[in-house]
Parts: C-alpha cells; sequence; structure tokens
C-alpha cells in the first residue's frame, strides 16, 4: 500500500534575523515597515514568543500578506543586540502592544453568579473595575507565582508575584486560583 507523502501543511523553519541587517521603520498606521537583506516588508508586527519570562528576546516579525494573512519574516533573538535606533523602534513597539498594567491590591471581588467576576483592583494604571468573564479561563497561573487576568474586553493585567500581595488581597484571590 502506497503512503500519501503530500504536505498538508506549508512547515516553517525557524529563521533568526541578523541584528545588523534588521531595519525598523514605523507607520502611521501603527505597524512597521522592515527592511531586511534587500528585502522590504510592510504592515509588520512583532510578537514576543515568551512574553511572560523575556520582553526583549525571542521577538517574531510577521507581515499581513495580500491575501490577508500572517507569514512570519523570522525571529529576533534578541533586540538589545539591534542597532541603537532599531533597539528602541522596536522597545516602543513592543511596549506599546503589551501594555499590561499590574494589579497590586485587590479591594473587592464580586461574583454575579451569570458568569461574571467584577474585581475592584489597585493597579499601576489607577483605579479599576475589572470585569472578567469565565474566570475560569481568564484568570492564568503562570510558573506557579504570577496570575495573568484577562477581561471582558481582552485587556490584561498581570500579578508578578501573588506572594508579595497583601494577606487580605490574597485571600480574595484565593477562591479562583
Amino acid at each position: 500500500m502506497k503512503q500519501n507523502t503530500t504536505a498538508i501543511y506549508e512547515v516553517d523553519t525557524l529563521r533568526l534575523l541578523e541584528p545588523n541587517k534588521v531595519e525598523l521603520i514605523p507607520e502611521d498606521s501603527g505597524l512597521l515597515t522592515l527592511r531586511y537583506d534587500g528585502e522590504e516588508y510592510v504592515r509588520v508586527t512583532l510578537t514576543r514568543l515568551v512574553p511572560f519570562v523575556s520582553g526583549h528576546e525571542y521577538i517574531s516579525a510577521s507581515y499581513k500578506t495580500d491575501r490577508d494573512e500572517w507569514k512570519e519574516i523570522g525571529v529576533i533573538k534578541n533586540i538589545r543586540e539591534l542597532p541603537d535606533k532599531q533597539k528602541s523602534i522596536a522597545a516602543e513597539f513592543l511596549s506599546f502592544k503589551y501594555y499590561i498594567p499590574v494589579i497590586t491590591k485587590i479591594k473587592k471581588i464580586t461574583d454575579n453568579r451569570m458568569g461574571y467576576l467584577f474585581m475592584d483592583a489597585e493597579t499601576t494604571a489607577g483605579d479599576k473595575r475589572i470585569a472578567v468573564n469565565d474566570w475560569w479561563h481568564n484568570f492564568r497561573m503562570i510558573q506557579n507565582k504570577m496570575i495573568s487576568v484577562t477581561d471582558a474586553d481582552g485587556n490584561r493585567y498581570l500579578i508578578p508575584e501573588i506572594s508579595k500581595m497583601d494577606k487580605a488581597s490574597i485571600k480574595k484571590l484565593q477562591l479562583f486560583i
């Protein structure tokens, strides 16, 4: 019996971009143009491949094709290795894309018994009332010490180290972690 050897999916290999060949140009749209090794890519976005572990290492550069699909150009191993101007552009883009306020204190958590939790919290962006739909999936424990919270609008918040919160906040969280 002959086996089907036709590939169903196109599989990419990891392409590490050489830092000295990367040129990032901000666009008015908020995306970037990337020039690399004689090629120019427009509508480029940068994505942290390991967002909670390292903000500067393993950054994927992808562009939107004419068929409205995202295709990876390659990975920047460490943006700190880019020339100063490029490092600054990349860091600013990532800082805006991954704006994640830190929850410093939880004043109150209310469960409306209809799938939503309402959390009154102090954050690095000020006092917030955070509505969380389906808390089971939107409270994520990371490395047994941090919590990522995604609210009903898709905004993210972070508790970087649960053990460093005040005891009252920890007690309120214990029902949900």
